[in-house]
């Protein structure tokens, strides 16, 4: 008997699937975060050197110790995210990275802008910029994971466009203490608001199917028990050698990227170019990142995992033979735009990665287990990259390093072994 004979009407979808505004709900709050985490740092970390005078490795200890307290925090909040109400979560992250911002701005020295980069700032860079957005929306969607989250991960991009310029005029109007200032309780203002208004944590909870109507094999993957091959507990999970393959890949773009990002402002400043400039290249990375996204993401479910990782490492490797031998603010555009075509695409790439090679059910341990490894390896980078150009007044070395890294996962590239698709 259907649905009209026994006089039920069966369900009728929304005309817009809820999981499509989560996607912007998560756009808008890796803006805020993403922007405010990842793309001002170059920026602050330029103007605490000139107010307190110290070397460049000695700022560089932020962005380090920034990058082990995530690694550090990323297993224990990818874990409470499997168990736990993601809305208090992201709420409680959003008001320690704004207040780690707003703290900042009161110290009197170097070394209370290095404890509120370590100690405060990694909850929101976590939980609100690399865990979430991947997680939620991994439940949400099954056949289009990736542009899903190749979307979301325009946020990210989106604040580094558009935040850089507005904190440097702000700077320059003010001072950077004003400055961080404003952006800590934007922060904790606008991701919670965003938070408590949207977020809701699996289609389930509103009587939804993953991807909407068309989902009813996605429900069943849900709701039945382990699959068969299913990676069932953490313990698998790090004895599995795709996990190191992919952590150790993942760990050497991290680490090209970090270098890039958290230098690119010292860069131009370096070659005389003023302040607005010089945070100019930051937002040309948005920008260029912007568009690889998405892309990044449907490439992600179209094609073979392993030929989108291979493609990433070798543009990184392209953008840091460029930076090796640049020393004009022209050839810095041109080397932020290689750098970009990769980096743009990291997010949606590592989300995508983790669906395909974990259990859903252990997203969250598997993919805060990964950014463990991932930061571990990659925190020692922006302390590393200031001591020798302090040390030799060249950043030369540092590249040439990260290419050999680079290389080693370029070459085992074909070793990892995905899950079959839907698996």
């Amino acid at each position: 008997m259907n649905a009209a004979e026994s006089g039920t009407l069966a369900p009728v979808p929304p005309r817009v699937f809820y999981g499509w505004w989560l996607v912007l709900a998560c756009l808008a709050i890796q803006a805020v975060a993403g922007g405010a985490g990842i793309y001002l740092y170059s920026l602050f970390a330029g103007e605490v050197e000139r107010s307190f005078s110290v070397d460049r490795a000695t700022v560089m200890l932020a962005a380090t110790g920034h990058a082990f307290a995530a690694g550090l925090l990323g297993p224990k909040l990818g874990d409470l995210m499997d168990r736990y109400s993601l809305r208090r979560i992201l709420i409680a992250s959003a008001l320690a990275m704004g207040s780690g911002f707003v703290l900042i701005s009161f110290t009197p020295g170097v070394w209370g802008f290095i404890a509120g980069y370590t100690l405060l700032i990694p909850f929101g860079s976590v939980a609100l910029v690399t865990l979430f957005a991947p997680l939620l929306l991994s439940r949400w969607f099954v056949r289009q994971r990736g542009l899903a989250i190749g979307i979301a991960a325009l946020g990210t991009q989106l604040g580094g466009l558009a935040m850089p310029p507005l904190v440097a005029m702000l700077t320059e109007a003010f001072d950077w203490r004003i400055a961080m200032r404003v952006v800590g309780v934007f922060v904790a203002t606008a991701v919670t608001l965003l938070t408590y208004w949207t977020i809701v944590d699996r289609p389930q909870d509103r009587g939804l199917a993953p991807d909407g109507e068309v989902a009813k094999e996605s429900i069943a993957a849900v709701q039945r028990g382990p699959l068969p091959g299913a990676k069932a507990s953490l313990r698998a999970v790090l004895s599995d050698r795709n996990f190191w393959l992919a952590s150790f890949g993942m760990s050497a773009i991290t680490a090209m990227l970090s270098v890039v990002l958290s230098n690119l402002v010292l860069f131009a400043t370096d070659i005389g170019a003023s302040r607005e400039k010089a945070a100019l290249l930051l937002s040309l990375f948005a920008l260029i990142g912007m568009a690889m996204s998405p892309i990044v993401g449907r490439l992600c479910d179209l094609l073979d995992i392993r030929a989108v990782f291979a493609a990433l490492l070798t543009l990184g490797i392209i953008a840091l033979t460029f930076f090796t031998f640049t020393d004009t603010y022209q050839g810095l555009v041109m080397c932020t735009i290689i750098v970009a075509l990769a980096g743009g695409g990291v997010s949606p790439f590592f989300g995508a990665l983790v669906g395909r090679l974990f259990d859903l059910r252990i997203y969250g341990r598997a993919i805060g287990s990964m950014s463990l490894v991932v930061v571990t390896v990659s925190a020692a980078v922006p302390v590393l990259s200031g001591w020798l150009f302090d040390a030799t007044g060249s950043y030369r070395l540092m590249f040439l390093t990260l290419i050999v890294l680079m290389l080693i996962p370029l070459a085992y590239t074909p070793l990892i072994k995905p899950r079959a698709q839907g698996a």
